[in-house]
């Protein structure tokens, strides 16, 4: 049974494929937004150094994961590419505020989230060309592990969850405003609600 009833707000998860843009996207609504309090977007907690133009996380260690999990402490947790990620517990603070919560996840926790809080899917596309050529500016790996990443069949997203499909295939600027766009069209919906 879904406890989402005690959250007024809404939290969006932006999803989508090795390099078609999240970070950047989220990165770029978070400087549009900053002074609209209507959104809140969390730190994610990685156990991987960060890079301040790629993306924003704090980095935690391995020990640190697992005792913020034990504890209680993660809203959400999950494991990919060797790394330990953590959306922290403060985000139900924000939801019952009725914030719309904006963060990067993985695909394999929506359905185990959307049955604690109310959730809305923004789904990131781009062409697979310029996802590798991204991939490859970032200067994480090499050609055979981006080729790898990009074979991987992706995680089907659940169809009981509303998404939102944000093609980003232009520019940065065209893809931030088309991202913006859509989370004021979610946070109006919210106020109608």
């Amino acid at each position: 049974m879904s406890n989402n009833s005690k959250y007024s707000g809404l939290l969006v998860f932006v999803v989508g494929g090795s390099g078609v843009g999240k970070d950047s996207l989220l990165i770029g609504a978070q400087r549009a937004l900053e002074s609209d309090d209507r959104f809140y977007f969390p730190r994610r907690l990685i156990t991987r150094e960060s890079v301040a133009e790629l993306e924003d996380h704090d980095t935690i260690s391995y020990d640190e994961y697992t005792r913020m999990v034990v504890e209680g402490e993660a809203a959400l947790n999950w494991q990919a590419h060797g790394l330990c990620y953590i959306i922290p517990k403060s985000i139900e603070t924000e939801l019952r505020s009725g914030k719309i919560v904006v963060c990067n996840v993985s695909r394999s926790v929506i359905s185990k989230a959307a049955a604690e809080y109310p959730v809305h899917i923004a789904n990131i596309t781009a062409d697979l060309e310029l996802r590798a050529q991204r991939l490859a500016s970032r200067g994480r790996e090499d050609a055979e592990c981006i080729k790898a990443r990009l074979a991987r069949s992706p995680i089907a997203l659940p169809e009981n969850v509303p998404t939102t499909q944000i093609p980003n295939n232009r520019s940065l600027d065209d893809g931030i405003t088309a991202f913006v766009d859509a989370l004021s069209r979610l946070s109006q919906t919210q106020e109608l609600a």
